[in-house]
């Protein structure tokens, strides 16, 4: 085979790819996301569950459907009018309460033995020293701290 004819091939090659693609991109969105955000040009469809993004180019997701499919409570709205059957929807002030109020310091050891999730109250007590790191584990799990 000369360059020419291996030139040829590839370029045959290349352009059933092209061709083959979407002229636009797939998204999949979960939770409620704003057209403003992902524009027009794009095959868009609703996902509920993770087995939806499949085949997608594109996957969008809320803060939570991201917790929701990370093990943390379904939020009422996440799916419209009620959740999915099989599930049912924590409010997130009910989902948990860890009390740490007899500590005097709260370090980030104490907080990762609660093994908080989103919506988990904290308490400790008005005068306890909260490390920085002890905030922000509690805050990147959805949790917050109640003095």
């Amino acid at each position: 085979m000369d360059n020419e004819e291996l030139v040829d091939a590839v370029t045959r090659i290349v352009m059933e790819h092209l061709a083959a693609e979407p002229a636009f991109p797939s998204v999949v969105a979960f939770g409620d996301v704003p057209d403003s955000i992902l524009g027009t040009d794009l095959n868009r469809r609703e996902g509920v569950s993770p087995s939806d993004a499949e085949g997608a180019q594109y996957i969008v997701l809320t803060r939570a459907a991201f917790l929701a499919f990370h093990g943390g409570p379904i939020p009422a709205g996440l799916f419209g009018s009620g959740a999915p059957i099989g599930t049912e929807a924590v409010p997130v002030e009910e989902a948990c309460h860890a009390d740490l109020s007899g500590k005097k310091v709260v370090c980030e050891r104490d907080v990762r033995e609660l093994n908080l999730s989103n919506g988990c109250v904290v308490t400790v007590s008005p005068n306890a020293i909260v490390t920085a790191l002890a905030r922000d584990c509690v805050m990147s799990r959805g949790a917050r701290i109640q003095r």
